[in-house]
């Protein structure tokens, strides 16, 4: 694993000016704002600070900071997963599915931007990206499979035109991440402008 938090020191991000406002500059200070990210009370402003922070990559430093990160994004990831099986229990009606998938699928893209901190070496940023990726391939199986038992194979047709695995082309949310709205936007335009009035798992 020390590969994946490993970087070579960079003399031109060392000598770049501070990011405005409240960016973490500390170990401490990163630390910091991932609790309060953790809370999840403002995940798109914590996740700001996080981009524009900057830290000195020293050996101690790396692997304490890639295994917060990393732990967050694994928490993420069971939270997403979680939240969508929630959801598509309490939804029937094809809107409400949707909705469920396209939720998760802003979830997802969430945890893909946090994966891309500018502070993580390449090697990391690929390796939790890898992680996000079978996550989303993984759930868009299972979603699929389920979706065999629907003889109309409207659910199945619903999933294939929006896949979890299209997270990161969808628009980044600055609400709340479980309250994320559907919009023509985040659909695709098959399913835009499709009907939503039937009841597809009846």
């Amino acid at each position: 694993m020390r590969g994946w938090f490993s970087r070579p020191a960079d003399t031109a991000s060392s000598a770049a000016e501070p990011a405005a406002g409240d960016a973490p500059q500390s170990y401490a200070q990163w630390s910091q704002c991932l609790d309060a990210l953790a809370k999840e009370d403002n995940d798109a402003a914590c996740l700001q600070q996080l981009e524009n922070g900057q830290l000195e990559w020293t050996a101690g430093v790396a692997p304490m900071l890639g295994k917060r990160i990393s732990e967050e994004v694994q928490r993420r990831l069971q939270r997403c997963s979680d939240r969508l099986a929630r959801d598509l229990r309490m939804g029937a009606q094809e809107t409400l599915i949707v909705r469920a998938v396209l939720q998760g699928r802003v979830q997802l893209c969430f945890v893909h931007r946090l994966c891309q901190l500018p502070v993580l070496p390449a090697a990391t940023q690929q390796h939790l990206q890898s992680e996000i990726l079978r996550f989303a391939e993984r759930a868009q199986k299972s979603l699929e499979d389920t979706a065999k038992a629907d003889r109309s194979g409207q659910l199945a047709t619903l999933l294939r035109n929006n896949p979890l695995t299209g997270y990161d082309r969808t628009p980044a949310s600055s609400g709340p991440l479980h309250n994320a709205p559907l919009t023509a936007a985040t659909l695709s335009p098959a399913t835009a402008a499709a009907p939503r009035r039937r009841n597809i798992l009846n």
